[in-house]
């Protein structure tokens, strides 16, 4: 194996191929799944300027993405789409993977609708600590709870 003394171990790949607006929608979707963090991240923007029911799941699956980044870039699409999302996010917030919990519990923030107040307050019940303070944090960006002092 040779290695590259220009690349750093911890930079992703430069992949061959990179989806683009060209690609249908269940391209996208599979590349969501890719080995190449890049790729993963570049079909979750694209995928967040096309409609249905397979994005916004889409969307959320990407949340349990391993890379910060693309799991980032999900909840801010998310967060995009508004009041839209609003059902599939709250139910987010049971999911199994914690990543998905805790990623809905920051859009739901973003969202600030007044019908994710109970649900977030319960969520700072989690098993989950990143779960619980992101529920606690996107309360208080809502205004329903205040700074400890």
């Amino acid at each position: 194996m040779e290695i590259n003394p220009d690349k750093r171990s911890d930079e992703p790949e430069i992949p061959e191929v990179m989806p683009d607006e060209s690609w249908p929608t269940d391209r996208l979707i599979e590349a969501t799944r890719d080995r190449n963090m890049l790729v993963r991240s570049n079909a979750v923007s694209i995928l967040a300027t096309r409609d249905g029911p397979e994005v916004i799941e889409a969307l959320i699956q990407a949340m349990r993405d391993e890379d910060h980044i693309v799991r980032s870039n999900a909840m801010v699409r998310l967060s995009e789409r508004g009041a839209a999302v609003l059902d599939r996010v709250l139910q987010a917030l049971d999911d199994p993977d914690e990543n998905i919990r805790a990623g809905a519990a920051w859009v739901l923030g973003e969202l600030k609708d007044p019908r994710a107040i109970e649900p977030l307050k319960n969520a700072m019940s989690d098993e989950n600590i990143v779960v619980r303070i992101q529920a606690r944090a996107s309360l208080m960006a809502m205004g329903v709870v205040g700074q400890k002092k």
